[in-house]
């Protein structure tokens, strides 16, 4: 399960320590499918089993000690992730669960909504999350079977003097980062790509002009290699337009990035999954640099603000 590091300009938990939070989570995610395995299992909830809630670095902190202390919890651990077990009146998993891979799909749902709450709250505060990404069938998609040696950045907004900038997609592998446009368009539709400021939509007979996605991908990707030199660091970087409903015919000889349209899109995307190389230092220097140029929108937890 890819790590969603950032989500527009949400708060991220990963923003605070891009080193130990993705270990965390892969250890919670351990942890929860062993737990709710067994319960399916046994027909009962073992006892004492809970994921170790978040103990963050910011405990050392005098002022905030007390409000740690309530966000860290077993109440407030319980509404802060879905993959800790409810404590309810419902009837044993067994009876709601027949089969194990209903289980494995409870679960993966579980995870999935996790991701998004890392992606939009912090210990100290929180972002007003689109209920949109809840039903975002793409980010489900990359987010659930991309493994978790890969950082996700989905509709980012990067801060660049002063200025908020739109991305579409960065992904961040341990040697490569992807910078994804999505082209959009009906399903199905047929399109034909230029160097042309305009492509053609062919869709039911009928053609539609649209802006090409390589300005987005060109000005994205640009913003991205200036971070990095800044930051004096080398990492490749792959340009994308991904086209998983659609067939795109490019005329240019000279394509400037790669097209993933559906006749592709399983074997681009069994490409990534399979990618064998752990998470590496370079990569992690890489997603904290980047990390420190998003911006964030947020305001202070509910529980703070009483504590204050």
């Amino acid at each position: 399960m890819a790590h969603l590091i950032k989500l527009e300009d949400y708060i991220s938990r990963y923003q605070f320590d891009i080193h130990r939070y993705p270990s965390q989570f892969t250890r919670l995610k351990k942890e929860r499918w062993h737990n709710l395995k067994l319960e399916w299992e046994l027909g009962e909830s073992p006892l004492n089993a809970e994921v170790e809630p978040f103990v963050a670095e910011e405990q050392e902190q005098s002022k905030w000690k007390k409000a740690i202390q309530k966000l860290t919890s077993f109440r407030t651990t319980k509404q802060e992730f879905s993959i800790i077990e409810e404590t309810s009146v419902e009837p044993p998993l067994r009876e709601r669960v027949r089969t194990i891979e209903d289980l494995k799909a409870m679960f993966r749902n579980e995870l999935f909504l996790s991701q998004l709450r890392w992606a939009s709250t912090s210990l100290m505060e929180q972002s007003r999350m689109n209920p949109k990404y809840k039903y975002d069938e793409l980010l489900r998609t990359l987010t659930l079977n991309i493994p978790d040696n890969y950082f996700l950045m989905y509709r980012p907004i990067f801060l660049i003097k002063q200025a908020p900038i739109d991305f579409d997609i960065v992904l961040i592998g341990p040697t490569t980062i992807y910078c994804i446009v999505v082209l959009e368009g009906q399903d199905n539709s047929l399109f034909e790509g230029s160097s042309e400021r305009f492509w053609t939509e062919y869709r039911s007979g009928k053609e539609k002009k649209v802006l090409s996605p390589y300005l987005a991908l060109n000005r994205m990707a640009g913003i991205l290699v200036d971070i990095l030199a800044t930051e004096d660091v080398n990492f490749p970087i792959k340009k994308i337009v991904l086209a998983p409903n659609h067939i795109v015919d490019y005329s240019s000889a000279n394509m400037p990035f790669e097209i993933v349209d559906r006749r592709v899109y399983a074997q681009w995307f069994e490409k990534i999954v399979r990618q064998p190389t752990p998470i590496k230092s370079t990569q992690i220097k890489v997603t904290k640099a980047l990390l420190h140029y998003c911006h964030t929108t947020a305001y202070k937890r509910q529980e703070v603000i009483e504590d204050e």
